[in-house]
């Protein structure tokens, strides 16, 4: 039986997870998103976060790849 790494993000995940983000992703303009360092950092603190659990956060029920790429949005618990 394949476990679910509750520590991952949808991008380290299935092929198909991954190409659905990656759909997500593409439709948002370059303009109305955040820079890459500031993305990655984003994602590199959902990762340590407790509520992450298979790319989506407990919190607020998000994906947090795109959430973090949003330059309005913000982690429902202040970690950015």
């Amino acid at each position: 039986m394949n476990r679910v790494c509750k520590k991952c993000l949808m991008r380290e995940m299935a092929a198909a997870d991954a190409l659905m983000i990656e759909k997500y992703m593409a439709a948002i303009k370059a303009e109305d998103r955040v820079p890459e360092g500031e993305y990655e950092r984003r994602l590199s603190l959902c990762k340590e976060c407790e509520r992450l659990n298979a790319g989506i956060c407990a919190a607020c029920g998000c994906y947090v790849e795109l959430r973090a790429l949003s330059p309005v949005s913000r982690c429902p618990y202040h970690s950015w």
